[in-house]
């Protein structure tokens, strides 16, 4: 039985199976072929800004769907939240600023 509520061992092996799968699909992409995604490099490159930004982006969309909105409505919503957190985000990596711990 799998199941991430109660952190059973085969959830825990297919989880950590899974994620290196996915991360040797992302070494094997970017770092052999060279490999460059946009979107992907902006979040990267500015990873801190992005997770504090998209926290107040998400509130103030979240302030915008109500809880039966139609299937249409929340993805439209979550565009809005993505291409907000995109923008604001893109907007420090012009200016060429980088929040860095």
């Amino acid at each position: 039985m799998m199941s991430q509520r109660s952190g059973t061992l085969s959830y825990q092996v297919f989880a950590a199976g899974f994620s290196l799968a996915v991360f040797l699909l992302f070494y094997v992409g970017c770092d052999l072929y060279g490999w460059r995604i946009g979107v992907l490099c902006t979040f990267g490159a500015n990873a801190l800004a992005a997770y504090v930004l998209h926290m107040m982006v998400d509130h103030s969309v979240k302030s915008f769907m109500p809880r039966d909105a139609p299937e249409w409505y929340m993805w439209g919503g979550r565009a809005v939240f993505i291409g907000a957190t995109y923008l604001l985000v893109r907007s420090l990596e012009l200016r060429a600023i980088y929040l860095k711990l």
